[in-house]
């Protein structure tokens, strides 16, 4: 394997040039031609087979939905906000008085 002289990223074939092969870094996309033959530590030495490959997924807490609000529940809340609201313009406006 080649490493990028910038960054330390993984070079990674990414075409052909006049029968040369180019490299590109994963990381900052640096360039580099090379002959084929320093290519052969790219090549696959050993394969796994489909039976012993292991599938691992990641399953994200799924949030517990609240039922949908009645119209009586969005009526009484929205009274209640408006309650506390007027509560504390009441309060700013006597402070403010003295």
């Amino acid at each position: 394997m080649k490493f990028c002289p910038r960054c330390g990223g993984l070079m990674i074939p990414a075409g052909q040039q006049d029968g040369k092969i180019i490299l590109r870094c994963t990381r900052c996309g640096y360039v580099e031609v090379v002959d084929a033959n320093q290519l052969k530590d790219y090549t696959i030495r050993e394969q796994t087979s489909a039976e012993e490959r292991t599938i691992t997924t990641l399953k994200v807490s799924e949030a517990k939905r609240k039922p949908p609000k009645s119209l009586e529940e969005w009526e009484q809340e929205r009274e209640e906000y408006r309650e506390v609201l007027q509560e504390l313009l009441q309060e700013e406006l006597e402070g403010a008085e003295e």
